[in-house]
């Protein structure tokens, strides 16, 4: 019960895929066969296959891309019939978000996001294909080859008939003479085909005749949800029996899954508290959702708003990425430690919209876990075994009033600059919401001031990564742009430090960037924040020449002078023999540099020795010098140990 849902390590992603079936007879997806007594047809996906339905404005979507394509309407209404069931699998192997495009069960492409050309394109595949072939429209050929295969080329005079582009580059469906082979080819040089992708011929199914909607989709499978909506009903109520001394705490952040849960849990409890986490930088519709469903239920609304915004932290730290996330544990994980602990003292039980389907990560985490970053807080999952489709079917049927922003094109909600976002996604919020995009407009103004880097660079959304640019998105620059990523990777690594670090064999020079030091009260919080250090002995400040003595046991000193640009270290003692008192040390000075006041320190300290208010506060009767405060401060960690400053001091 209780247990990792998977475990097994594999060079897939997931290493499963849910198995979705679709009745021919009612037009209508089927989640569980065995409880039904006709013929279904399987449909294969892409895992971990988190299907979802297409809402009319993603249906739209994929209709211009269609058109922008191919140039034919006909073709519209041939692969996306009025009135059809249109369901969605996100999928990888493009620079940015894809979906297979399921419609009335069959799979007829794929939509993909290019973001250079800022739109979605389309790319026929399997039935698209065969109906494109079979009423010969858009791009199609019949080629006079036995068998088609990947990668291979076709020459003109093996194209016998058909309907062909005169653009290089665009999309044309191919069939071998013989009708045995279907593929999706390019168009390239000299009027050739490049085979993109090949299969043995499938026939469309024609399921458009039967009309069907999603009210009849929810009565079909309303069997199959109940046994889902029942299994998670007994998670909430064992793990509130197994753990009666703790709260009852329902994450809510605007979106369906969370949403799913809070109804669930309300069913099941009576004594519960609402949290919903404000980054500040939730989608607009968001605020207006979260009310509206809070005033719905019976749990008390509690807010964890952060104590500094996202556009204060990149003045310093400039833009997060993807292995550079220093905004979760600033905007989230301190204003809901320090909320848990005002609303649960005791410990809470925190039941998250958490799915195994949403990714890999996600995937290896079990139902039932104590949190690596909150204390004394359990985390539950009871839909974790849920896909998409399951909870848009649930809220359907049970009329719940889901965030506005779903019916836009949004498919996850949360941060709108979430460096995990894909390029669609933050377009998107660009698009529909005039304030967010005046608010980053200035955001990049500002890092374009500070940063020597292609305006390109933003234009794609590469600062979304600093140690690595993912495969897809590389090849599709490179290629289109024939730019050298990692060339403008590793410039971009050196520059968005806001210091440059020279070492020395005894002394270490911060050479700073981006700040002028106000060095009262630098000196003022390095006092403070060195209590925290059980390495330290004593320390002397000579506030006149900016100078600081410190004393560490093992007879270990070191001498910082700090001018308005730069601070020196010099240390009795080679800096590599004593890295780890080193390392210790930077991390304080750093907090004393660059902390923002996110309360990350206060939420982590046990003995209730931080305050952050105007500034940091240690009460040393209270400090036990654990350091473990400088060990939570997402400043110390990404700006010293995830720099790779700790490395080189080891080294």
């Amino acid at each position: 019960m209780f247990s990792v849902l998977c475990t097994v390590v594999s060079s897939k992603p997931f290493n499963f895929t849910y198995v979705l079936y679709w009745s021919p007879d009612h037009n209508v997806p089927i989640l569980n066969p065995a409880i039904h007594d006709s013929f279904y047809i399987r449909i294969r996906l892409t895992e971990p296959g988190d299907v979802r339905p297409a809402f009319p404005q993603d249906i739209l979507s994929i209709r211009e891309a269609i058109m922008n394509e191919f140039n034919d309407r006909s073709l519209l209404d041939l692969l996306i019939p009025s009135g059809s069931l249109v369901l969605l699998n996100k999928i990888p192997g493009y620079p940015d978000e894809a979906d297979e495009v399921i419609v009335n069960g069959e799979l007829i492409g794929h939509r993909w996001y290019d973001p250079l050309e800022r739109r979605w394109r389309f790319r026929p595949l399997l039935h698209g294909v065969a109906r494109m072939l079979e009423h010969k429209v858009g791009h199609y050929a019949i080629l006079d080859l036995p068998k088609l295969s990947r990668g291979f080329e076709v020459h003109k005079d093996k194209i016998i008939s058909g309907e062909l582009p005169s653009e290089k580059g665009k999309l044309v469906a191919v069939v071998t003479r013989d009708g045995k082979w279907q593929g999706v080819a390019r168009l390239v040089r000299r009027g050739r085909l490049y085979i993109i992708k090949a299969w043995r011929s499938v026939r469309p199914h024609y399921l458009e005749n039967n009309k069907s909607t999603w009210r009849d989709v929810i009565e079909l499978n309303e069997k199959d949800l109940e046994l889902k909506v029942e299994k998670s009903k007994r998670i909430v109520r064992r793990v509130l029996e197994r753990f009666r001394g703790k709260r009852p705490v329902v994450s809510y952040s605007g979106g369906k899954d969370s949403l799913v849960v809070l109804d669930i849990v309300d069913e099941v409890c009576h004594d519960y508290s609402i949290l919903f986490n404000d980054t500040l930088l939730e989608l607009p519709d968001t605020y207006v959702n979260v009310f509206e469903v809070c005033s719905r239920y019976r749990g008390d609304l509690n807010i964890a708003r952060a104590r500094t915004s996202f556009y204060n932290i990149v003045k310093t730290l400039l833009l997060p990425s993807r292995d550079f996330r220093y905004c979760c544990k600033m905007l989230k994980l301190a204003p809901i430690s320090l909320t848990l602990k005002k609303i649960a003292p005791t410990g809470s039980i925190s039941f998250t919209g958490q799915r195994k389907y949403e990714s890999s990560l996600r995937a290896r985490l079990p139902i039932v876990s104590r949190s690596r970053w909150v204390a004394n807080t359990i985390v539950v999952a009871p839909i974790d075994e849920w896909t998409s489709l399951h909870v848009w079917l649930y809220i359907w049927s049970r009329n719940l009033p889901y965030n506005r922003a779903y019916t836009l094109g949004f498919d996850r909600i949360g941060c709108w600059i979430c460096p995990a976002n894909e390029i669609a996604e933050i377009e998107r919020a660009l698009e529909v919401y005039d304030v967010l995009k005046r608010r980053w407009e200035s955001v990049i103004e500002h890092v374009k001031n500070i940063l020597d880097i292609p305006d390109i660079w933003f234009r794609l959304y590469l600062w979304r990564w600093r140690s690595k640019i993912p495969g897809d998105m590389r090849r599709y620059v490179e290629n289109r742009l024939r730019i050298n990523v990692e060339d403008l990777l590793e410039k971009y690594r050196k520059t968005s430090l806001p210091f440059d670090l020279n070492i020395n064999h005894s002394s270490i020079i911060l050479s700073l960037r981006r700040i002028n030091i106000d060095r009262e009260r630098v000196f003022n919080r390095l006092k403070m924040l060195l209590i925290t250090m059980r390495e330290v002995e004593t320390y002397n400040v000579d506030f006149n020449n900016h100078i600081m003595t410190i004393m560490f046991i093992n007879n270990i000193c070191c001498n910082l002078k700090m001018n308005n640009g730069s601070v020196m270290l010099s240390f009795t003692r080679n800096v590599r023999e004593i890295s780890d008192i080193v390392g210790k040390l930077l991390r304080v000075l750093v907090r004393s540099l660059y902390c923002t006041l996110c309360g990350m320190c206060e939420s982590w300290c046990n003995n209730d020795a931080i305050e952050v208010r105007d500034d940091i506060y240690v009460r040393s009767n209270r400090c036990v010098r654990c350091g473990l405060c400088n060990i939570a401060c997402p400043v110390a960690e990404y700006l010293v140990a995830r720099s790779g400053v700790i490395k080189v001091l080891q080294s």
